[in-house]
C-alpha cells in the first residue's frame, strides 16, 4: 500500500484531535510500523488506552481507501504528518492532525507570519470595521490571516485579506467539500482562487457543534499569534485564546466599548494581559524583521477602508438560527464509520473540554487558589514564589483555560 493511504488509515482509527499521535509516533517511525504493529508492540506505547489498542489491531482499510477516492475526484489534496508540506508549526501543539485535507494554493506557514483573526459570529458595525481593517493592512503588510470563515468576524477578515489582493487561509470545521456556513459560498470561492482552505475532516464530513472547539486548535496552530477582535464573554473566540496560551502563541485583542456585551471577553483578556493593540502596526511590532523580510508596514492606514461594502459584497453573514450548509458537489461521501465520528450538542463539547493541560508553573500558581473562595493576586505571589509579571501571566493562561475565573478586586477563584 502507499504511504497515503496507511496515514488515512491511521486518521481514522485515532480520529480527530487525538492525543495518542505523538506517543505513538515515538515509538514507530511511521504509519506503516503502526499499521503493521502486533497486540504487543501498540501495548509497549505509554498511555495508549484498550479501546484505542482495538481500533488499530484493525487492519481494514476500505474506508481509507474512500476517503482518498473521495480526494480525487474532488481534487482535495492529502497532507500526511510525514509530508515535507506538513507545518512543523502544528507539529508543535498537543493534538496534532495525522492528516490534513486541503485545496487552494498551499502556504509555507513555517516561513510566513500567519496571525489568526477571531471574533464573535454576532458582529457589531464596529467589529466588522475592525477586522476588516486589520485584516486588509496585515494581509497589505505581508502577513496571512487565518480564519475559521464562520459568521461574523471570521468572514470580515478574510474579506479585508481578499480586498488587499492577497491570499488567506481558512480552517474548516466540516469536509472541504462542505461550505459552512452556506451564505460564505461566494467568499469560500473567492478565497480558493488564491488562497488555501485546510480541514482535518475529510471529503463530506459535515459541521458538528464539537467540530470547531477541536477546529480552533489548527487556527491557532497555524498561526504566529492570535487576534481577537470583539467578544462576548463566552465567546467560542476565546477557545482559540486559550489555545493560542497553551501554545506558546502571543495573543493580541482589540478594546471594545465598556458598556458594549461584544466587548467582554475582549476587554477581559486585555485587563489579564492579553496585549492591547489600537493599529495593526502594535503586531507587527513584536516579530523581529530578519525571521520575516517580506513584512512591511509602511501602506498600513492609507487606504479608506469600507468594511460595509465588503461585507455586501462576499455576502458575509452575522448571525444564523439553524445549522446550514451546501455540498460543493452532486454526490455525497459515505458518512464517516469511524469509532472517533464527532457527534454531539454543544453541551457534549463543552464537556469534553474540562480536561486541560497545564504546565508544572500553571499547576503550582493554580494549587495556590482555595477550592473554595477566593484569594488576592499579592497572596497568589507569596505563595508561590514567582515574580508578579509570571504569576500575572499565567493567571491570564489560567482564565483562558477556564480552570478559574477573576473577581472584582484582584480575588481569584477556582471554576
Amino acid at each position: 500500500m502507499r504511504e497515503s493511504l496507511y496515514w488515512t488509515w491511521l486518521g481514522v482509527r485515532l480520529g480527530t484531535a487525538s492525543p495518542y499521535l505523538n506517543a505513538l509516533l515515538e515509538n514507530f517511525p511511521s504509519a506503516k510500523d503502526i499499521y503493521d504493529a502486533d497486540r504487543g508492540a501498540i501495548l509497549s506505547v505509554e498511555g495508549v488506552p484498550e479501546s484505542v489498542l482495538l481500533r488499530l489491531l484493525d487492519k481494514e482499510t476500505d474506508r481509507a481507501e474512500r476517503i482518498l477516492d473521495d480526494c480525487r475526484k474532488l481534487g482535495i489534496g492529502v497532507m500526511s504528518y510525514a509530508d515535507p508540506r506538513y507545518p512543523r508549526l502544528l507539529k508543535q501543539i498537543d493534538k496534532p492532525p495525522a492528516v490534513l485535507y486541503f485545496t487552494g494554493k498551499p502556504i509555507d506557514f513555517d516561513r510566513k507570519l500567519g496571525v489568526a483573526v477571531v471574533g464573535t459570529r454576532m458582529m457589531s458595525d464596529y467589529g466588522r470595521d475592525v477586522a476588516y481593517r486589520y485584516s486588509y493592512d496585515l494581509a497589505s503588510a505581508g502577513a496571512v490571516i487565518i480564519s475559521g470563515m464562520t459568521l461574523g468576524i471570521d468572514g470580515m477578515a478574510a474579506a479585508g485579506s481578499l480586498d488587499a489582493q492577497m491570499p488567506t487561509a481558512v480552517v474548516l470545521g466540516s469536509g472541504l467539500d462542505v461550505v459552512y456556513p452556506k451564505t460564505h459560498a461566494k467568499l469560500y470561492k473567492s478565497i480558493l482562487r488564491d488562497g488555501f482552505a485546510v480541514s482535518e475532516y475529510p471529503p463530506g464530513a459535515e459541521p458538528d457543534a464539537r467540530n470547531f472547539p477541536q477546529r480552533n486548535r489548527l487556527i491557532s496552530g497555524l498561526a504566529r499569534c492570535v487576534l481577537v477582535v470583539e467578544a462576548p464573554e463566552n465567546s467560542g473566540a476565546l477557545i482559540t485564546a486559550r489555545n493560542a496560551l497553551t501554545q506558546g502563541r502571543p495573543l493580541f485583542a482589540v478594546p471594545g466599548a465598556i458598556n458594549m456585551p461584544n466587548s467582554v471577553g475582549a476587554n477581559e483578556l486585555i485587563r489579564q494581559g492579553a496585549h492591547m493593540t489600537t493599529s495593526p502596526a502594535d503586531i507587527l511590532e513584536l516579530f523581529e524583521p530578519a525571521h520575516f523580510p517580506e513584512l512591511d508596514a509602511s501602506g498600513i492606514g492609507a487606504m479608506n477602508y469600507n468594511a460595509a461594502k465588503a461585507e455586501s459584497y462576499y455576502s458575509v453573514g452575522t448571525r444564523t438560527n439553524k445549522l446550514s450548509w451546501s455540498k460543493v458537489r452532486k454526490s455525497k461521501p459515505e458518512p464517516d464509520d469511524s469509532p472517533d465520528t464527532i457527534r454531539g450538542d454543544v453541551q457534549a463539547a463543552a464537556v469534553e473540554e474540562k480536561f486541560v493541560p497545564m504546565s508544572d508553573l500553571e499547576k503550582k500558581i493554580y494549587g495556590c487558589i482555595p477550592e473554595s473562595g477566593k484569594v488576592s493576586v499579592d497572596l497568589i505571589v507569596n505563595s508561590s514564589g514567582e515574580s508578579v509579571p509570571d504569576v500575572l501571566t499565567h493567571l491570564l493562561a489560567l482564565t483562558c483555560k477556564g480552570v478559574i475565573k477573576q473577581l472584582p478586586g484582584n480575588f481569584y477563584t477556582r471554576v
